[in-house]
């Protein structure tokens, strides 16, 4: 050999496999994202959290929001049944507040769009009082749905899927460079759907067109504008039924024993829920230094919706309300609703040592203006018809009365610090101060006259301590504040805001390099300050109510080989302002879904999945009517070969009759077996 001849050893080259991704994008959210305004991991995070990722979504079919949150601790979703108005939903016992990319989305009801889940990265959900953070709102804490935009990082893609009741949907989303440095991008998310629906007479078509722009001239700045537009054209569905003929036989009442999830008590060509929304988001971060760091989101939203429909009247209690030949009335309603809004939310974020201390403190301010009205109308039935076998009657056109609107103004200051010592001990301390006001308005922002003028401090505090086998024990304390009801007293005295308060013990758990994570918190958390009957002064309500809710929740994440599971456990213990347990919420309810994806061998590509949804019995909130408990099934088989998917998801896989609730002497059925094709494909 040449005397120049020499040994090199090379580096290994290894190849590993992102079990963390999948065909849509992250299969498991190991961070809090935009929820908690730090980004922080949430194994670092002292509160209980839930991030449902735009991957998760697309593997388990949900086409809305109430069936993204069916697999969560704490959650009850979906609790109206069939209801296609507005995604439902109860975090610990309560409504919680509703949030579109961390500002407010929602003012007054049946007046805006439902978000569809094609246009969503994630959906994020804080559980408990949130008013440290967010202002005013729900004692139960907040649900956050996050949108696609030109600043994350996705593939091209366009889908077609298809489905139960002809439901034919297709959808893309397109990105790219605008100029050759790449710090212009866009990105096209849209879909167009025609649908009907298990109830008779009913659709569900959509338009959604969601463009956005993203500038990022340096590392350190960004700047995202994005626009939305959606029409829906669809049906209200739910039928507000008798308990005779849903929970229990309607023998003896009407001229049946039992319904299906197609039952129609409407009148075809008057039932319809069309709703329209715009809105325009401008989102900005940018890092001045190694110390401080801004972020701003400001939107401009729009809403209005046409809402016609005839529902199974309130009457003849005494005859399961039916009338004596089996017969039902019905009532006739239309409503003319319109929505808007303004809303931003700033804050400074400072990263800096103290005396050792590693401190991060947030600094921000947030204002926003609402506007809501809603003209309704009654009608008079042409006549009774029989929900069994119904020769429908026609309608009476309706006269709407215009009324004056609502307007909301709400604005505060607020200050979130967290100090870690020794990278493993977090101490966190939260406080905001927040005004509100509430009043009749013709139209505009600003109310004409002042109903209601509210202010509030609200703080919220925790430790954390995370030990290196990835144990992180914390406590945590957080509180809230809501204008739930406008009025005054017997002495003229205005209702105050009610207050939550929430006391949490939780264990997080992620080994260290791997996905596997487990969380468990116990809480206790209290409404008070809640409007009850007066006893002294009839028809005059007093402020001494509390509805409380304790319980434990258990969540798990793990992967095993090719298997993968998620799991989660609820147990709460719950008693409202009459000393009843709480509507719609079980005592038990548990999910489990499972995931065999072989790495190798023939099945290679291919993906089966299953989950089971436990939902334990529920009461009215009077402990008078109880939903008995009910099981569902779901199941999904997708194969994936280069960029191509084709996946085949059942929900409620044995098409389990049930009802969601019952309450009021009316039941709300839930939805049968639902197929749905979908085929993607990446370019």
């Amino acid at each position: 050999m040449p005397a120049s001849a020499q040994v090199i050893e090379l580096q290994p080259i290894v190849v590993t496999y992102d079990e963390t991704q999948g065909f849509f994008g992250q299969s498991q959210a190991l961070d809090t994202g935009t929820l908690a305004k730090t980004g922080d991991s949430i194994l670092e995070t002292p509160r209980a959290v839930h991030i449902v990722t735009a991957q998760q979504i697309a593997e388990r079919g949900a086409t809305n929001v109430e069936q993204a949150l069916q697999y969560a601790a704490g959650i009850v979703a979906g609790q109206w049944g069939l209801d296609n108005r507005s995604d439902w939903s109860l975090v610990r016992g309560f409504a919680p507040s509703t949030l579109h990319d961390g500002l407010t989305a929602r003012y007054g009801y049946y007046n805006d769009t439902k978000p569809e889940p094609f246009l969503l990265n994630s959906v994020q959900v804080l559980k408990g009082p949130t008013s440290g953070i967010y202002g005013s709102g729900s004692v139960g804490g907040v649900v956050n749905t996050t949108s696609k935009t030109a600043a994350q990082d996705s593939d091209n893609l366009w889908q077609l899927s298809v489905g139960s009741n002809q439901r034919a949907q297709i959808a893309a989303d397109v990105s790219g460079d605008l100029n050759e440095a790449g710090t212009l991008r866009y990105r096209l998310v849209g879909l167009l759907r025609g649908a009907e629906t298990p109830v008779d007479f009913s659709q569900d078509d959509a338009f959604a067109f969601a463009p956005s722009i993203t500038w990022r001239p340096t590392a350190d700045t960004e700047l995202t504008l994005l626009a939305n537009f959606q029409k829906n054209d669809g049906s209200p569905l739910i039928q507000f039924a008798s308990l005779y003929g849903t929970l229990e036989p309607a023998t003896g009442f009407g001229n049946g024993t039992h319904f299906d999830d197609s039952l129609f008590v409407g009148e075809p060509g008057f039932d319809k829920f069309n709703s329209e929304q715009r809105s325009l988001t401008a989102m900005i971060s940018h890092r001045f230094n190694e110390v401080w760091s801004v972020n701003a989101s400001a939107r401009l939203q729009e809403g209005e919706a046409v809402y016609q429909h005839a529902w199974w009247a309130f009457d003849n209690f005494d005859n399961g309300r039916y009338n004596a030949d089996g017969t039902i009335n019905r009532t006739f309603y239309r409503a003319e609703n319109e929505m808007k809004s303004q809303a931003i939310d700033a804050y400074a974020t400072a990263n800096y040592a103290l005396g050792g201390i590693e401190m991060r403190s947030i600094i921000g301010a947030n204002y926003a203006r609402g506007y809501y009205d809603s003209d309704t109308g009654y009608g008079a039935q042409i006549g009774p018809i029989d929900p069994f076998n119904p020769t429908y009657t026609g309608y009476n056109e309706i006269t709407v009365t215009d009324s004056d609107g609502t307007s909301i103004t709400e604005w505060g200051v607020y200050l979130q610090n967290r100090a870690t010592v020794a990278d493993r001990l977090f101490v966190d301390f939260g406080l905001r101060y927040g005004d509100i006001e509430t009043g009749a308005s013709t139209g505009s922002f600003g109310a004409t006259t002042i109903a209601a003028e509210d202010s509030a401090w609200t703080g919220n505090a925790a430790i954390m301590y995370r030990f290196d086998n990835g144990m992180a024990p914390y406590i945590s304390y957080a509180e809230s504040f809501r204008q739930d009801v406008v009025g005054a007293d017997v002495n003229g005295k205005p209702f105050e805001p009610t207050k939550g308060t929430q006391y949490e013990i939780g264990l997080k758990y992620q080994p260290t390099g791997t996905n596997t994570l487990f969380a468990a918190a116990l809480f206790d958390l209290t409404k008070s300050n809640m409007t009850v009957s007066d006893p002294a002064n009839p028809g005059f309500s007093i402020q001494t109510g509390e509805a409380k809710s304790k319980g434990l929740e258990l969540e798990v994440f793990h992967r095993v080989g090719d298997l993968s599971f998620d799991a989660a456990y609820t147990y709460l213990d719950t008693e409202n302002s009459s000393g009843a347990q709480i509507a719609q919420a079980p005592e038990n309810a548990a999910s489990l879904w499972i995931n065999y994806e072989p790495a190798g061998g023939a099945l290679q590509g291919w993906k089966f999945g299953g989950g089971v949804r436990y939902t334990g019995a529920s009461w009215d909130g009077s402990d008078t009517l109880q939903t008995p408990s009910y099981t569902l099934y779901d199941a999904a088989v997708t194969y994936s070969r280069d960029n191509w998917q084709v996946a085949l998801n059942v929900q409620n896989l044995l098409d389990e009759y049930y009802a969601g609730t019952c309450q009021s002497g009316a039941c709300y059925i839930g939805e049968g077996r639902n197929v749905a094709l979908t085929l993607t494909s990446k370019f």
